[in-house]
């Protein structure tokens, strides 16, 4: 798989990404659940306009440049800046609520399958980039994908975090006994 290959192939991920985030949050009727999948999904849209104009470049360069793992950092710079500027979500402020009110329980155990399968996607993406890097090409294109490792293991550790909170709620919701070490 050359480079061009791995860039088509992250695409596409962060394609499906984005439609399986905007699925999910047309099927919640929780707002707090809706509000984290659309940050996600307009997460995955930053990306995908990322790698294609990356992959534009590469097209017209045939080679990965250092100046592409800079871009990329100012590129994520950026979106952290907005992040703290308040344009992400607070993530389930009432995430309990949804497991106490029966008729919310089949809504909040569908948002805990969705962010488990969420993160299992993010896997598979931090999998192909750190597999892409161990075979690149150059040492340009190593660094790329190292850092879109990155950028997939932000996405990856915040998905975790929702699912053990969402978790941990559902197990109080049965009076189950809850553990981290799950």
């Amino acid at each position: 798989m050359d480079d061009l290959d791995v860039l088509r192939q992250a695409i596409l991920n962060e394609v499906e990404g984005m439609a399986f985030y905007d699925l999910a949050a047309e099927r919640t009727s929780n707002p707090e659940v809706k509000e984290a999948l659309i940050f996600l999904k307009d997460q995955e849209a930053d990306h995908e306009k990322w790698l294609k104009n990356l992959f534009e470049r590469l097209l017209q360069k045939k080679t990965f440049e250092d100046e592409f793992v800079s871009w990329l950092d100012i590129q994520h710079k950026n979106q952290t800046e907005r992040e703290k500027k308040g344009k992400s979500p607070e993530l389930f402020a009432k995430a309990k609520e949804q497991f106490e009110d029966g008729k919310l329980f089949q809504t909040a155990t569908m948002d805990l399958a969705v962010f488990k399968v969420g993160s299992l996607m993010e896997q598979a993406a931090i999998d192909f980039y750190s597999k892409a890097a161990e075979k690149a090409s150059s040492p340009e294109a190593k660094a790329l994908y190292e850092r879109l490792v990155k950028w997939e293991k932000v996405h990856l550790n915040t998905l975790n975090e929702i699912h053990e909170t969402l978790t941990h709620h559902w197990l109080e919701n049965y009076e189950f006994f809850y553990s981290h070490d799950m």
